[in-house]
């Protein structure tokens, strides 16, 4: 197998899809409307200054603060003496606005009337690429990892966590496309390790990236309430702590993990490490 001069450099991550668990992000591909207006409109009609914009034909318009709840909607302008067409717009369905005095960036998403969501105000007028996070949503999935290989030596998970990860990865025991029963080691291109104590289960994928990469990370805690909520938060439950001596805006979430453990504090070292040049 091929390798390149960061295969061993490079992260990999091995596990499996997890089902029940999908990313959706309909900011993606959103209707585009030049303008919205939170005044209402007295004539749904003609090239009419709206928000410090004058619509001309085909411009949509999103109105919702109409007198007459029918006639909120998103609207499709004709000609200059014509009628604006009501758009048959899904609930659910979510509208970006690109011009206007205000509300320009904003998405905007239809239910029993129009609700703000996404993007805060101005973020229609970013520039450069540096929506590093945001980017990777697109077309992620996630997956539960088991472990994960960083230069040449493999380290198990104290428990599995939820990655956002892309494409379907590749099966770890396959091996120039012919699928063999788990074995030690695949080839080092695939799992970044040259020798390894351990055999890999049938059907692990792996998915590999550079350790700057941005991603999502989820660790997921099942229970009742008074243990993953009160207890990890309150200390031993509601009698614990006094919840109003504690602020909720004083505690960083970064600083606290629900296992009382930061994913940070943790050196890799000092987790246990298979497969490497580690002879501990």
């Amino acid at each position: 197998m091929v390798e390149s001069l960061l295969s061993v450099s490079g992260i990999n991550l091995f596990g499996h899809f997890v089902i029940d668990l999908q990313v959706v992000n309909p900011l993606l591909n959103p209707i585009m409307a030049q303008v919205a207006t939170a005044k209402h409109v007295p004539a749904l009609t003609g090239n009419k200054v709206v928000n410090g914009l004058r619509v001309a034909n085909k411009n949509k318009v999103v109105v919702w603060k109409q007198k007459v709840l029918d006639q909120i909607g998103v609207y499709t302008v004709g000609g200059a003496d014509s009628a604006w067409t009501k758009d048959d717009t899904p609930t659910g369905a979510i509208i970006q606005v690109t011009g206007g005095d205000s509300f320009v960036g904003f998405f905007m998403k239809l239910e029993s009337g129009f609700e703000f969501i996404g993007r805060r105000p101005g973020a229609g007028n970013r520039s450069g690429k540096n929506r590093l996070l945001e980017d990777q949503l697109e077309n992620g999935r996630f997956a539960r990892i088991y472990g994960f290989s960083f230069e040449g030596s493999y380290y198990d998970l104290p428990r599995p966590i939820i990655f956002l990860v892309h494409g379907d990865g590749e099966l770890v025991a396959e091996d120039l496309g012919t699928f063999s029963a788990a074995r030690s080691p695949s080839p080092t291109g695939l799992t970044g390790l040259a020798a390894a104590d351990f055999d890999f289960a049938d059907g692990l994928r792996v998915w590999s990236y550079d350790k700057a990469d941005y991603t999502v990370r989820m660790d997921v805690e099942t229970g009742m309430f008074e243990d993953v909520l009160l207890a990890a938060t309150l200390g031993g439950g509601p009698g614990g702590m006094d919840s109003a001596g504690m602020s909720a805006r004083g505690m960083s979430a970064r600083g606290m993990s629900a296992r009382g453990m930061s994913a940070r504090g943790m050196s890799a070292r000092g987790m246990s490490a298979r497969g490497g040049g580690n002879s501990d």
